[in-house]
């Protein structure tokens, strides 16, 4: 693709461009309020042919080369811009309003802007709404052409991405240019960039090659560990200590009692197994059977459950004391055996153990674990995971934080979550000791700081919803050990504050490109107006920012994140076709390399980071957890109570330290006897797992559409909360004068935490939006006032006058400390 000709001069004042040309034909506008652009010569003439080809004006032209332009850069579909006359002195200005679609042709986008114009009485005197009128914004000022004058284009700042003028000038003239050439093309196909310009942004943007001459897999490099420190504890949990000889010990057990039980390469393990050093134990046999595991939760509603040994089709599942069952049982081809099977060592154990230095089973390309995910159509996702991936984030965290003998991890994943292995692997196979959290230290952000100190982590990662309460936590500088913190799951909307004794970094990466993909360590002194970057891609991957045809953005445009390199899994288990559609050959390296379409729409910043925009469809994640809006809507719609169904996110407040909420709404099938939100909430609880199931509940007439007959998500997240449900009839809750002292306090701490405006005795906590987090909040700051519970104790006793009588007859509040 050859430049663009000289044509449009941009702002001086603009953010420094030395690409922008110098040979404009005019100069530019020192005191104009924005960034203005000026376009004579060779942009000039476009426009006025491109007027003549379809004729329109000149300023109809320019408004619909400007309107494409910024739904390149920003994905916006509607757009208003401010038409000014030429060769006049007026300072009104005429908005005009008009939608965008990628899939527009730039000539019928053209006639719709003057046929708006037109209809609206944009070409006569109707002046632009003041401020706080209600009037759209306008994206920027059109002087369109006439008279002796060219065409100018003032920018108003707040509404393009933070780039150079001299870039958004360049793509101006290189859109008109190739619109003039064919006017009937799709605005979304029309060129932006040059050359030089896709080098940057395909292959600058990733030179991340690093050589990697050891692809052992993660079973193979502890069993190395073994050998060399057999007597450094592996694993610590409380009092209990593994050391490594002790770990790969009780794994070759469990790896020679599944071969005997007929587990060969590539097949696959069900762990429903609680966190202990036993799951770590049998997840570390499978890979060295040369099987994949799959984490399961043994709190996962039976229904679900069985939905995922059904799709998983495992050849052994392995369960603890007490694990519920599917009621349907598992598949006729799966045989289930206790983990105390497993570990007891066998009657003769020289028949079927591996000799020590045997070559593992798996290579590198094999099924490593496997990790369920939420799923639109309303049956979660099994994606598969590669050996590889797992060696190269191992490698990763060895050169970037260090990780060496005597460094220790946390463990607080539940094993269904794919942090479980970024807890695990990271740590083991780099001879690291990893260290089980007690549930009992997670109720505080006090505790579990505590206990992160006197076990002397020194790196680890956490979510960033729980990351967020460890900031004001008042590290001792003589005893933290803590090197190295990794927060994400969620976006921070944040920077930290500055003083921790450790240094942070913001991580981002879909289950299907092996736990992480990106990497940004935030510095103090970055500019604290905008959330954390969520870095650059680690060693050996690669980031894409695509538009609707797969094609790089502009830098500083929004688009979709692609993902490519190691660590991109094989795709979803028996679902070829979502496959297909989600993970992609890589144009960029070709055959065989491949890239993951995320969803994630993101931009890249100016020294490469990128920064997280939003999704560009309705998944969400919640504390962490990935979730498909579709599968709670599905489950909903399938109760006989509901007709229709419609679930958003509620943003939580980050000067609040309130969390993101699911607010489920639904149109009742009987408008006068509409379904109550515990009897909502004990449905989902049979099908969903208790993350997807919404904190809140409201009744609709009917569930509001777009103009494209889409859920009108934005709208229904804007309006108020939902009244929880009314209570029982028969019960009336009491007033403030009727509540004993620690329900007094108890309302206040709950109306705190929750944000909400009334709290009542018979309220439940969930019911009123509480989850795991915030039950944890409120026992911290009952703490505070002197009310000293845990969030354990909110579990047990949800309904407030409840919890209040259990607390009573411990002694209540200590009203010193208030």
């Amino acid at each position: 693709m050859t430049p663009p000709p000289a044509g449009p001069m941009a702002d001086p004042d603009a953010p420094a461009d030395t690409d922008t040309p110098a040979d404009t034909g005019a100069a530019a506008d020192v005191d104009a309020p924005a960034r203005a652009l000026d376009l004579d010569g060779e942009p000039q003439r476009h426009i006025a042919a491109l007027a003549a080809r379809l004729g329109g004006s000149g300023t109809d032209v320019l408004v619909a080369a400007v309107g494409t332009l910024l739904m390149r850069y920003t994905r916006r579909t509607g757009v208003t811009v401010a038409l000014r006359e030429p060769d006049t002195a007026t300072t009104s200005a005429h908005p005009v309003t008009f939608p965008v679609d990628p899939q527009d042709r730039f000539g019928a986008l053209v006639k719709t802007i003057e046929s708006t114009r037109r209809s609206t009485g944009a070409d006569g005197p109707v002046p632009a709404g003041p401020p706080g009128s209600g009037a759209p914004e306008p994206v920027a000022v059109v002087a369109g052409p006439g008279g002796s004058v060219g065409a100018r284009v003032v920018l108003v700042p707040a509404q393009w991405p933070r780039v150079p003028a001299g870039q958004l000038a360049r793509h101006l003239a290189t859109l008109l240019r190739e619109a003039a050439v064919e006017p009937d093309r799709q605005v979304v196909d029309l060129p932006l960039l040059d050359a030089d310009e896709l080098l940057a942004v395909i292959e600058d943007a990733n030179r991340t090659v690093v050589s990697r001459p050891d692809r052992s897999t993660v079973a193979e490099r502890v069993r190395r560990w073994a050998d060399r420190q057999p007597d450094e504890p592996a694993v610590v949990a409380g009092d209990r200590r593994l050391s490594y000889a002790e770990l790969l010990a009780a794994a070759t057990r469990v790896a020679a009692t599944l071969r005997g039980y007929g587990v060969e390469r590539g097949d696959l393990v069900g762990l429903l197994l609680d966190r202990s050093p036993e799951l770590v134990t049998c997840a570390l046999g499978v890979l060295l059977a040369g099987g994949g595991y799959v984490g399961l939760d043994r709190d996962e509603p039976t229904a679900r459950l069985a939905t995922m040994l059904a799709d998983a089709d495992c050849r052994v599942l392995v369960t603890g004391p007490g694990a519920a069952l599917p009621d349907d049982g598992v598949p006729p081809a799966t045989r289930v055996v206790t983990v105390e099977t497993l570990l007891t060592p066998p009657a003769d154990p020289g028949t079927s153990t591996p000799e020590a230095g045997t070559p593992p089973v798996a290579s590198a390309e094999d099924v490593c674990y496997v990790t369920f995910t939420s799923g639109s159509t309303g049956r979660p996702k099994a994606v598969l995971v590669p050996h590889d991936g797992v060696a190269n984030l191992v490698d990763w965290y060895r050169e970037t934080f260090e990780v060496r003998p005597g460094d220790r991890m946390p463990q607080l994943a539940r094993p269904s979550f794919d942090g479980w292995g970024l807890e695990v692997w990271p740590c083991l196979a780099n001879g690291g000791t990893l260290h089980l959290v007690d549930r009992r230290r997670l109720d505080s952000p006090t505790e579990f700081g505590d206990w992160l100190v006197e076990r002397g982590i020194t790196v680890c990662f956490l979510t960033t919803v729980l990351a967020r309460e460890l900031f004001t936590y008042p590290w001792p500088a003589d005893r933290t050990r803590l090197r190295h913190l990794l927060l994400g799951g969620e976006k921070l909307h944040r920077y930290p504050p500055a003083g921790l004794p450790f240094r942070l970094y913001n991580v981002y990466g879909p289950t299907e490109t092996t736990m992480l993909a990106t990497c940004g360590e935030m510095d103090p002194a970055d500019p604290h107006d905008v959330a954390p970057p969520i870095g650059r891609p680690l060693a050996n991957v690669r980031a894409y920012v695509l538009d609707e045809r797969e094609r790089p953005v502009p830098a500083g445009a929004v688009g979709e994140l692609y993902l490519g390199g190691t660590g991109v899994a094989r795709g979803y288990l028996g679902r070829p076709e979502l496959t297909g559609q989600r993970f992609r050959p890589d144009p960029f390296t070709g055959p065989p390399g491949r890239m993951y379409a995320t969803g994630d729409l993101v931009r890249r910043l100016p020294g490469g980071d990128l920064a997280f925009v939003g999704r560009a469809d309705d998944q969400v994640k919640v504390r962490g957890f990935r979730i498909e809006l579709g599968e709670i809507e599905v489950a909903l719609r399938a109760l006989p109570e509901v007709r229709d169904a419609a679930v958003v996110v509620r943003p939580g407040s980050p000067q609040d330290a309130t969390a993101d909420r699911l607010i489920g709404y639904v149109v009742p099938a009987d408008p006068t006897r509409p379904p109550r939100a515990d009897r909502l909430r004990e449905e989902l609880g049979r099908v969903l797992p208790p993350f997807m199931v919404p904190h809140l509940f409201g009744c609709l007439d009917a569930v509001p559409l777009t103009p494209h007959g889409k859920v009108a998500r934005g709208e229904l997240s804007l309006r108020p909360l939902p009244v929880p449900a009314a209570d029982p009839p028969g019960t009336a809750p009491a007033g403030p004068a009727g509540l004993s002292p620690v329900e007094q306090l108890l309302v206040e701490l709950w109306r705190e935490t929750l944000d909400i405006d009334t709290v009542d005795r018979e309220d439940s906590f969930f019911d009123l939006g509480g989850d795991s987090l915030q039950a944890m909040r409120v026992a911290a700051r009952a703490r505070e006032r002197g009310l000293h519970f845990g969030a354990e104790d909110l579990f047990e006793h949800e309904i407030l006058h409840e919890l209040a009588d259990a607390l009573q007859q411990r002694g209540g509040p200590d009203r010193r400390t208030r």
